[in-house]
């Protein structure tokens, strides 16, 4: 699959930058620079030495805004708002005069004569020319269609107000973060991700247009919120593997094993933390169907910048993942980059035992490709076939790319003749597939019903060395949509 089609998004607290909608740092530009020195920004940098150009998703802080009113009409005709969201927004003016405005921004100033403009529209995109697509500073809304005339009587200022970089929402990462960060946090998380219709929850957001593989977020450890962040952010990733033909999963990380195992009194700090982890299980239906799309990595690393000293593996692993050449290999025992210390490397071996059975994802040492996750697996708890994620990811890429071949007709006049075409061509497909597949032993297609307006069929996938089959069927309308539904 190519690249360009799906993306690795870094969601996380951060110093500034823009809030709320997903951008790409591209080129030379210094995550720093842009995000501060936290785990986002860390993330950033990360990506770049796997050859991944992440989408970045900030959460905390606000834009500033303003509106410009229309003076003899007494209506609202722009709505401005800032790209970022630093306190220092707030120091953007509009310099109103009857001819012409001056938006007095932070890395400069920009004048425009309203003699030059058709009307209001044109103004506006001349203003977004410049300040969004040039200096990403400003964008602007036109929120009536009012004559440039009289727009100003007189010369006044309108300055910007509400911008704030969400500085305090930025974790530390230690005993310093308070129980309300934490609560506030969660909140962001939850505004982000979870709307609300009638008595009815669904995920959406500003991620909602893209197609997603994996989404990464470190700035909360799992053991501080589980069933929070298994639920908000598994949630996320299950509405998304539903809308689209790629499976999307969440990686989460464990800030516990930073420090060496034992004390210089001899106390052994690992016993305890071992202990919370294995405490920590699913309890109740909601958290647990979210699952099989949770990925948590146990595992403390040497930090890309020297003033944060640690970072969580959960990042390496998963730029690890999203790299492999394809959806059906592991990522079991595969070397992680830009790694010279491990913190946790102390952890025993019956302790990784303990700790991968109940579904964490351990980083320890190899002696031939230095770092490594024990197991790559997700946190479903059910069986260990849906555990594996390679699994879901390659047969939920298959069988999106079968109903492709339905999808391609949907509006067309049906008929008996069209649907043994289509069907010969999946089959097609299915054989070529079980050439030399790696995970595939066998796929089997079924016509479990078929009419004039509607049909379904059922695929089965029988993989080596696997007992239990996974099973899907499509119901093709050929008027409307291909609904895929799992058993």
């Amino acid at each position: 699959m190519e690249k360009n089609t799906r993306f690795l998004v870094l969601a996380g607290f951060s110093l500034s930058g823009p809030v709320g909608t997903p951008f790409i740092l591209r080129g030379d530009t210094d995550p720093i620079e842009v995000l501060g020195i936290s785990r986002l920004a860390e993330n950033v940098e990360l990506a770049r030495q796997y050859g991944i150009t992440p989408l970045v998703l900030r959460l905390n802080g606000s834009h500033g805004e303003c509106v410009v009113n229309h003076d003899e009409l007494n209506l609202p005709a722009l709505q401005f708002k800032t790209l970022d969201a630093t306190d220092d927004c707030n120091n953007i003016d509009i310099h109103l005069l009857p001819t012409h405005l001056i938006v007095k921004g932070l890395t400069g100033d920009i004048t425009y004569y309203f003699a030059d403009y058709k009307g209001i529209d044109a103004l506006a995109t001349a203003i977004k020319r410049d300040l969004y697509f040039g200096k990403g500073e400003v964008d602007v809304e036109v929120l009536n269609q009012v004559p440039l005339t009289n727009l100003c009587l007189a010369e006044r200022y309108v300055g910007f107000q509400g911008a704030d970089d969400g500085f305090n929402l930025v974790s530390n990462h230690n005993e310093t973060d308070s129980d309300d960060k934490l609560q506030a946090q969660i909140q962001l998380l939850r505004d982000s991700f979870i709307d609300t219709e009638g008595e009815g929850v669904y995920f959406t957001g500003e991620l909602s247009g893209f197609q997603i593989d994996t989404l990464v977020f470190t700035d909360i450890p799992y053991e501080k919120a589980p069933a929070d962040l298994a639920y908000i952010l598994g949630g996320f990733a299950t509405a998304k593997t539903e809308e689209q033909s790629i499976f999307c999963s969440v990686v989460l990380c464990s800030d516990l094993f930073a420090e060496t195992r034992y004390t210089d009194e001899g106390e052994d700090t690992y016993s305890a933390q071992i202990q919370s982890l294995l405490n920590i299980a699913p309890n109740s239906i909601e958290e647990t169907s979210f699952l099989e799309h949770v990925e948590v990595v146990v595992g403390v690393q040497d930090a890309i910048y020297a003033k944060q000293i640690t970072m969580p593996c959960a990042a390496n692993y998963a730029f690890m993942r999203y790299a492999l050449p394809d959806f059906y290999t592991s990522a079991t025992n595969k070397a992680l980059l830009s790694m010279n210390t491990l913190q946790s490397r102390e952890l025993k071996q019956n302790e990784v035992a303990n700790l991968s059975s109940s579904g964490y994802i351990c980083i320890v040492p190899s002696i031939r490709k230095g770092f490594v996750p024990f197991l790559s697996k997700n946190f479903y708890p059910q069986n260990a076939f849906h555990a594996k994620p390679h699994y879901l990811r390659s047969v939920h890429y298959d069988v999106g790319r079968m109903a492709g071949f339905f999808n391609q007709y949907i509006g067309e006049p049906f008929n008996y003749t069209l649907f043994q075409s289509i069907l010969t061509q999946v089959n097609s497909f299915k054989d070529q597939l079980l050439e030399g597949h790696p995970l595939y032993q066998n796929i089997t297609i079924e016509v479990l019903d078929y009419t004039d307006t509607q049909f379904t069929l059922s695929i089965a996938f029988q993989l080596y060395g696997e007992v239990e089959v996974v099973r899907t069927s499509f119901e093709y309308v050929p008027s409307s949509e291909v609904n895929i539904s799992w058993q």
